[in-house]
């Protein structure tokens, strides 16, 4: 292998791996370095923006060794709380000179994933972060009138539900009358009073503390009630995170199935309350908004309309899309739905597929499973097109910070056509449902029409900027290609 300068860079493997954090924190990382000419070193590094397919490593020296790239690389990640067992063993791809340093790419063997590590590490963090606590912290006083309240008005209805519940199950009449989607809607509506106590002092008590006190707050309130709310399967799975994040394609494909789900008869009905919230409904208007500006550019254009779905989740306004629209519109589309998530990305396929099948009809579409700072840092490398009309993300900007915001919204830009346009949503910081969510431990990003402006503050060309407000508590950017439009 012959000798390369410090700041050459192999640019096809420097597109594989992260340019920035998206949703995975940093650790920290001890390395050994076995290079082709036998030499070995070993140091410590901050493991920066990792995926599943490789990681930069920024080092304040640069590595030893005549040949540096090519080299092999064994890992273990650590952090103050954990010892990755498992060695992450790599190649270096590529160096060069930062203002911190030295950064170097990584290219693991075989793709991993972090997200257990991930979730271990929280939870570690969270004990250490109360066993090491100098002193004792008592509750919000309102937190604990919230807790107190809320225990004593669902305790003193348990009995009569679990009673009402074994009546249902011992009487076969029950289900031929249709009764059992009697009781769920009659008891869902008595226990509304109770969700939407929860819901309001929540709030007020969000607004009411320190940023510093909100964590160990609403870590109480979760806690307490915990027994109660994780009967609800979309509560529990929005604390648990099983994917690594709340609002995954599941919970998302919760809210468009609106089904009778829990564990009992209360769990049923805390689950029908949980979809009655607006922040639930805004998800689902979501669908139906995107849905409605895909058509409306449809009817509109007379030539073909590309479309960009960027974090696309199970993709339900593209079946509703093929179910609605005949098959002459339908010709005129070609669809990418980008998504990072490769479960999301099959429960897309199959629900497309499912909709053409049953309607007989035939559209064009391409899913990719590509993590989100990947296909930002190069979107044509995977979007084979000369131009998008449209580029749309439901949810994906409700939990990336505004630097990061303004980099992809600057990527997107430069793949639209000369008219192209974008949509992205986000909550609004008007939202009176913010506590409920913090108490299902779902934290968003809510943004104001002035913060949701600023994500094209990067993108470098003509442009009209807006934001579009819903009768929910959430907006949508809204970007075009032309500094000349009236709209």
């Amino acid at each position: 292998m012959g000798k390369t300068s410090s700041n050459q860079i192999d640019k096809s493997y420097e597109k594989l791996l992260p340019k920035e954090e998206v949703f995975i924190p940093t650790y920290s990382c001890f390395y050994k370095i076995h290079s082709v000419n036998k030499e070995e070193s070993s140091a410590k590094a901050s493991l920066g923006d990792i995926s599943k397919y490789g990681t930069r490593i920024i080092c304040e020296k640069r590595i030893s060794g005549e040949a540096v790239l090519g080299s092999v690389l064994d890992m273990s990640i650590f952090t103050d709380v954990l010892q990755y067992s498992r060695k992450l063993s790599g190649v270096i791809r590529w160096e060069k000179r930062s203002e911190k340093g030295w950064e170097y790419g990584i290219q693991f063997d075989e793709p991993i994933h972090l997200d257990l590590f991930r979730a271990i590490h929280d939870s570690l963090t969270g004990i250490k972060i109360r066993v090491e606590s100098a002193e004792p912290k008592t509750p919000h006083q309102k937190a604990l009138s919230i807790v107190f309240q809320t225990k004593e008005k669902i305790q003193s209805i348990q009995p009569l539900l679990s009673q009402l519940e074994s009546s249902l199950n011992d009487h076969e009449y029950a289900v031929g009358y249709n009764l059992k989607e009697e009781i769920y809607k009659s008891v869902f509506l008595l226990l509304s009073p109770i969700y939407n106590f929860l819901k309001e002092k929540t709030n007020e008590l969000y607004h009411e503390l320190d940023p510093v006190e909100i964590n160990y707050n609403f870590s109480y309130l979760r806690e307490e009630l915990q027994c109660y709310l994780f009967l609800d399967p979309f509560v529990k799975r929005a604390t648990t995170k099983p994917l690594g994040y709340a609002g995954d394609f599941e919970m998302m494909d919760a809210i468009y199935r609106d089904t009778n789900e829990g564990t009992n008869l209360l769990g049923k009905s805390l689950h029908k309350c949980t979809l009655n919230l607006k922040s639930a409904q805004a998800v689902f208007h979501r669908q139906n908004f995107f849905y409605r500006t895909i058509l409306d550019r449809l009817r509109n254009k007379e030539g073909k309309l590309c479309v960009l779905s960027v974090a696309c989740g199970p993709a339900r306004e593209m079946v509703t899309l093929i179910n609605e629209a005949d098959q002459s519109t339908l010709d005129k589309l070609t669809i990418y739905l980008l998504d990072q998530d490769p479960r999301a990305i099959t429960e897309a396929k199959h629900g497309i597929r499912i909709a053409l099948l049953k309607n007989h009809k035939q559209v064009d579409f391409h899913c990719l499973n590509v993590e989100i700072a990947r296909f930002a840092a190069n979107p044509g490398k995977f979007v084979l097109h000369t131009g998008i009309d449209l580029i749309y993300s439901a949810g994906l900007f409700d939990y990336i910070k505004m630097k990061t915001a303004q980099k992809i919204c600057s990527h997107l830009y430069s793949i639209l056509n000369p008219t192209g346009e974008i949509f992205l949503g986000n909550f609004s910081d008007a939202s009176d449902e913010i506590g409920i969510m913090e108490v299902m431990d779902w934290s968003l990003i809510y943004r104001s029409d002035e913060e949701l402006l600023k994500f094209a503050d990067s993108v470098q060309g003509p442009k009209t900027t807006g934001v579009i407000d819903d009768v929910l508590p959430q907006k949508f950017f809204y970007l075009l290609k032309s500094a000349d439009s009236k709209n």
